[in-house]
């Protein structure tokens, strides 16, 4: 019974981290949150332009220049999403 107190603190641990990453695990194959993609435009209020359509029809491409290409926001918002750059270059359309 002794040695059953003594063990009782790590089996607890062991326990408690299973069940932290049973409930904090990564869901695997689940669907991106954004659904459009971007290209810097100064002429535009938030900076970016929506390319989505030209992109899903394959209508453009990205030249060799070191800028941003494509973009897409975690929240489809180019003011308040945090980017992820997609491709660099030019976004030229077709």
């Amino acid at each position: 019974m002794n040695t059953l107190i003594k063990r009782l603190p790590a089996f607890a641990f062991v326990i408690a981290a299973f069940a932290a990453f049973a409930f904090n695990a990564p869901v695997i194959g689940s669907e991106p949150t954004a659904t459009k993609i971007w290209t810097p435009d100064t002429s535009q209020p938030n900076g970016y332009r929506d390319v989505t359509i030209q992109v899903q029809s394959e209508d453009y491409e990205c030249n060799a220049s070191g800028m941003d290409c494509l973009v897409e926001f975690s929240n489809d918002n180019p003011a308040t999403g945090i980017p992820n750059v997609l491709s660099e270059g030019e976004f030229v359309e077709l």
